[in-house]
């Protein structure tokens, strides 16, 4: 009986102790997991409606700037220069809700040097909630990190690299990034010059809200489409990277002989002029240099509108004489007169004084295209300094119209392959390839497949 006490005795002893080593073990634990828990929660370095700040000053020993919105719009206060409205609305989001990766512990004199925050560049966001300010300093060994103190706490952290960089103060980065601080609508006149010579002029009317080339080009008409297209990439293109500001050599990047200059109007008659160069080894980037010295980097693909000439602008397809709207035609064209009678409604052709069967399918395919290859021009450029005379043409056609009355097409054959356009009896300033007139697809063969499949 003495034993079997005793035997309970050591147990219970035994079990006291184990569940003694349980509730320590447990405590340690529980130590160590609320001890992560504060630590991550100090890592939280800022928790605030990153839409809600309405100041952000950037300052290091050499530079202060302070950026203000009034909701929508962010500016200088000092009004150096337009800020980059999506730099200011990023610092905002990143530092919203920024969280360390770690902490190297309480703040000392020797950390601050070794981790060189006694001389950082700070950021202060003023919010309603209040100015939450950071302090950047230097970046990890590894490149990890950037080191980085905090108002009102206590530690040293250590942040993405990534988000430390964008929170360096680099006054290029703070200024806008904007070819021109025009909208597509704000563009009153846009002139392109190459080595001093004008290569392309367009103007805006904004109460008819319409694009036009100069009025050399009218007869051609301007596709106020495509205009409209490349002038709404134009006035949305963003600087890949800021180079130098206040430029004065123009040689160090090429500028003392430029690729091309771009003149813009605003509708406020303010302008701006800028100056591209193009260093051929480099083809995928091209050099802006700005009013004010300030030398930025672009996609070449991205500037390209410095490469359009009027003939990007007009309206490739002219069509001299609808098909519908056509009564009777004439065409001379390879040592052949034709005359041709119309009408449509009654599926009704008499060609050169005979019945043609248009109510075949096969038949009236082939006329479609025919007369398609005579009435619609497909230009191929233009020419405004050619002087071609009206005479001896290669293909005059005359149209007897509905709505517009007598139409007139002449092609009169010029140089290096080319077919001058004449309307109505006057060079309208385009030309096509003489490959209209003989080979596949072309006036001849439309010609000789119809006449052969009427039978005429």
């Amino acid at each position: 009986m003495k034993k079997a006490i005793i035997a309970l005795v050591a147990m219970i002893i035994a079990a006291g102790g184990s569940v003694g080593a349980y509730v320590a073990v447990k405590h340690n634990k529980d130590k160590e997991k609320q001890q992560v828990k504060e630590q991550l929660a100090d890592n939280v370095l800022f928790s605030f409606d990153p839409y809600s700040p309405t100041q952000i000053e950037f300052s290091n020993k050499n530079e202060k700037y302070i950026a203000q919105t009034d909701g929508e719009t962010w500016t200088l206060s000092s009004g150096e220069f337009p800020v980059d409205q999506d730099y200011c609305k990023l610092i905002c989001v990143y530092l919203s809700d920024l969280k360390a990766e770690t902490n190297y512990g309480p703040i000392t004199d020797e950390k601050l040097k070794m981790y060189g925050l006694d001389d950082p560049d700070t950021i202060s966001v003023t919010a309603p909630s209040g100015t939450h300010t950071i302090n950047i300093g230097d970046l990890s060994p590894m490149g990890d990190y950037y080191y980085a103190t905090v108002e009102g706490k206590e530690n040293i952290y250590a942040i993405e690299s990534m988000k430390g960089s964008v929170l360096r103060i680099d006054r290029l980065l703070l200024k806008n990034k904007m070819l021109v601080p025009y909208s597509a609508h704000d563009i009153k006149e846009l002139t392109i010059t190459k080595e001093g010579k004008t290569v392309c002029h367009l103007s805006y009317d904004k109460d008819a809200d319409k694009w036009s080339l100069p009025e050399e080009y009218d007869m051609l008409g301007t596709d106020n489409t495509r205009v409209s297209a490349v002038i709404s990439t134009f006035v949305r293109l963003e600087a890949d990277e800021m180079l130098d500001e206040n430029l004065t050599d123009l040689s160090k990047y090429g500028f003392d002989k430029p690729y091309a200059e771009i003149d813009v109007k605003g509708i406020d008659n303010s302008e701006r002029h800028i100056t591209i160069a193009v260093n051929e080894d480099e083809p995928t980037y091209c050099l802006a240099l700005m009013d004010d010295g300030q030398v930025e980097r672009y996609y070449r693909s991205d500037l390209d509108i410095v490469d359009k000439e009027p003939f990007n602008y007009i309206i490739k397809n002219k069509i001299v004489a609808a098909y519908q709207d056509t009564n009777k035609f004439s065409v001379k064209f390879n040592g052949n007169e034709d005359t041709c009678e119309l009408d449509l409604a009654n599926s009704k052709c008499v060609y050169n004084g005979k019945k043609a069967d248009i109510a075949s399918v096969e038949i009236y395919s082939a006329f479609n295209n025919f007369f398609n290859s005579i009435s619609i021009l497909e230009y191929s450029g233009t020419d405004i300094n050619a002087a071609p005379r009206l005479k001896d043409p290669v293909l005059s056609a005359e149209f007897e119209t509905k709505e517009d009355g007598t139409k007139k097409l002449d092609l009169v054959k010029g140089d290096d392959g080319r077919c001058y356009v004449f309307l109505d009896g006057k060079y309208n300033g385009g030309y096509v390839d003489e490959t209209v007139l003989t080979g596949r697809n072309s006036i001849s063969e439309f010609y000789i497949k119809f006449k052969k499949l009427a039978d005429l």
